[in-house]
């Protein structure tokens, strides 16, 4: 399975979503930051992946869109 493949089935919906952020640390770990939650606190910072519903996604530009979105 092609690397870009496997993120998209571990993070879900954030992979395709133009609020996800991808934060990468020092040691190299990667989470995806939600940037709705700087101005919505409903939606959490660093959601528990994968997420499968959310209600503030969004498919970012260029991105394939998910059949799965709902309640986050």
């Amino acid at each position: 399975m092609e690397p870009d493949r496997r993120e998209a089935e571990r993070a879900g919906l954030c992979a395709t979503c133009q609020y996800d952020r991808i934060v990468r640390s020092d040691r190299g770990s990667v989470f995806h930051q939600c940037q709705r939650a700087a101005t919505d606190p409903s939606f959490p910072q660093y959601p528990n992946l994968p997420v499968l519903h959310c209600r503030g996604y969004e498919l970012k530009s260029g991105g394939q869109a998910s059949n799965t979105s709902g309640q986050k």
